[in-house]
């Protein structure tokens, strides 16, 4: 059995500064993870009163919610739970999570999918979130 590498792992700030893949997208020392949270947190609103989230409580929940918790766990401990280095990615995904899953709700098990996809990337218990992983991994 092959060992899989956890989907999230516990990750201080500093750690970033030295990342190869984050230093062409960040080239400016100064922005924090925090900066980009709140950046996050503010287009999620944008997007969620402009309309592109058609089911707006849906959009506010998978945007908002995850982006005030990254914001809190960073200002209090300076670490933070993430599938690091695609914070970005994931928190724009979760930004329009409502849209995808509105689309395809037509498909009952692609709908149930999107939700684990969603749970294993952002759930703090690693077992947990490698276990939904190769469930995932054997269903694809």
């Amino acid at each position: 059995m092959q060992q899989v590498e956890p989907i999230i792992a516990k990750l201080r700030i500093a750690d970033l500064d030295d990342y190869e893949p984050l230093k062409k997208f960040l080239p400016n020392p100064n922005i924090k993870l925090s900066h980009i949270a709140f950046v996050t947190l503010l287009f999620s609103i944008l997007c969620t009163l402009i309309g592109i989230a058609p089911r707006v409580l849906t959009g506010l929940v998978g945007a908002l919610i995850p982006s005030f918790q990254a914001i809190n766990k960073y200002q209090t401990t300076g670490e933070i739970y993430t599938s690091l280095p695609y914070f970005i990615i994931f928190s724009t995904y979760l930004t329009f999570q409502g849209w995808i899953m509105w689309i395809f709700s037509f498909i009952p098990c692609f709908d149930t999918m999107c939700l684990l996809f969603v749970l294993a990337l952002h759930h703090p218990d690693v077992q947990l979130s490698n276990k939904i992983w190769n469930l995932l991994q054997k269903v694809l």
